[in-house]
């Protein structure tokens, strides 16, 4: 039987064959969007188990649901044959080769959770979204006692530790250093990438196709820390109030957070999970309560809806929101716009200040951008803000006990807004698509 590995592979461009024939124990490869890292990365450990049998080989990627459906559930199948394998372990995304190497595939999500292992060759795939610990504290020791190797690939994500990194291996003997941008590769066409450049917001495109090592050039929201101030949960009686209030799902968090009409300050958040529904509806009156019994911008989608549907009831003066892709996406716009227009202030809050970093613009498969959140973070608190915050120029609605159930009123789960903020918007989510963001 022979079998020819890399297996399945198209023939190898240039920059491939490069790392393929290196010899260096470490490398880095920074290469573009869509440049075939992961298949490449692969392969090459792929080359590596066959010709040092018996050893044992680590794949790792930010998490473990990613090392699965990156990896696991596609390239496994294209790229390893069936006849050099002894058996699979669909769990623990392990493969058993019948020379005695085993490679596993796991998550950087708990570095702590590899200590004790010994693998004799690791891919960081996607380092630059790793944590930093997994190479300096957990696998480099091992490495260097057992003379092993490594390979770190990904695209930029600002100048974090995969840049500091890079800064440090180039021209060091042990290490391969390989940086390819769109322009090097010659992947696509003029036409392919002047359509990409089209529907990228510029810093995305230069980070995600060029090669750039940009500051934040990922982050939805800028000038947040322009914006803070050291935020108080008191009420200030002569003024008024809007409450912004994401209701908790499963494992998630509920949060209110109070928006100060008068001087456009955010207030301390109040934020609680593992509570009944009934206990939710309580604190969220007292809070109501407290702020003047101003208007209340609730999260109205699925579960939400009885909620509303009770605090109307309880003659609440409240605006039910439902989530839709594009209604959250116009939601998280407007608060971008807020802070970077100065307009507002927020809670110099360490947790919301992460949450706000965590949204980011992502590329799908197909080169579209969409707005997303880091795997792992969670997004109540920026939620919650953004309704604290959505309509601030609009009056106060009266209270609305008159209908039986809050698809019966009049308003459709939205807000209205305003032409002159309707055209903003319009604006901003123009330039924000095609300019630096």
């Amino acid at each position: 039987m022979q079998v020819t590995i890399p297996h399945n592979f198209r023939p190898p461009t240039e920059y491939q064959r490069a790392y393929f024939a290196n010899t260096k124990p470490f490398s880095i490869l920074v290469w573009h969007r869509r440049a075939k890292k992961t298949r490449t990365a692969l392969n090459k450990q792929l080359i590596r188990i066959f010709t040092q049998p018996r050893n044992t080989y680590y794949y790792v990627l930010p998490t473990y649901k990613q090392a699965k459906q990156v990896v696991w559930d596609s390239l496994v199948r294209d790229h390893i044959p069936d006849e050099v394998v002894e058996k699979k372990n669909d769990s623990e995304l392990a493969i058993y080769y019948k020379n005695g190497s085993i490679q596993r595939f796991v998550g950087a999500e708990d570095p702590d959770k590899h200590r004790g292992t010994s693998p004799i060759d690791v891919v960081f795939d996607e380092y630059s979204e790793q944590s930093e610990r997994i190479w300096t504290e957990i696998f480099q020791p091992v490495l260097r006692e057992n003379k092993g190797t490594a390979t770190f690939v990904y695209t930029p994500k600002g100048k974090n530790h995969s840049w500091k990194l890079l800064q440090l291996a180039k021209g060091q003997e042990n290490w391969y250093t390989d940086v390819q941008s769109v322009h090097d590769t010659k992947m696509f066409t003029e036409k392919e990438l002047q359509e990409i450049r089209e529907n990228t917001p510029l810093a995305l495109y230069q980070q995600e196709y060029e090669c750039s090592f940009l500051e934040s050039a990922a982050s939805f929201f800028r000038r947040t820390r322009e914006n803070v101030y050291d935020a108080t949960d008191e009420a200030i009686k002569e003024h008024t109030y809007q409450l912004g209030i994401d209701l908790a799902k499963y494992q998630d968090w509920t949060v209110i957070t109070p928006f100060d009409l008068n001087t456009f300050m955010v207030g301390k958040q109040d934020r609680f999970n593992q509570v009944d529904w009934n206990l939710q509806k309580a604190r969220i009156q007292v809070a109501w309560h407290k702020y003047g019994k101003g208007n209340t911008v609730i999260d109205a989608t699925g579960v939400g809806d009885p909620i509303v549907e009770d605090l109307v009831h309880q003659q609440m003066s409240v605006t039910p929101f439902k989530f839709t892709e594009q209604t959250k996406r116009e939601l998280l716009l407007h608060l971008s716009i807020l802070l970077e227009q100065d307009k507002i202030k927020i809670p110099n809050d360490p947790d919301l200040l992460a949450e706000l970093d965590a949204i980011q613009w992502e590329l799908s498969e197909t080169g579209k951008t969409k707005i997303g959140t880091v795997e792992g973070m969670h997004d109540d608190r920026v939620m919650s803000l953004a309704l604290a915050v959505w309509g601030k120029s609009l009056p106060i609605p009266p209270v609305r006990p008159q209908y039986e159930t809050p698809t019966d009123s009049p308003y459709d789960g939205t807000i209205p807004i305003s032409q002159p903020q309707k055209s903003l918007l319009e604006e901003q989510m123009e330039l924000l698509s095609k300019q630096d963001v």
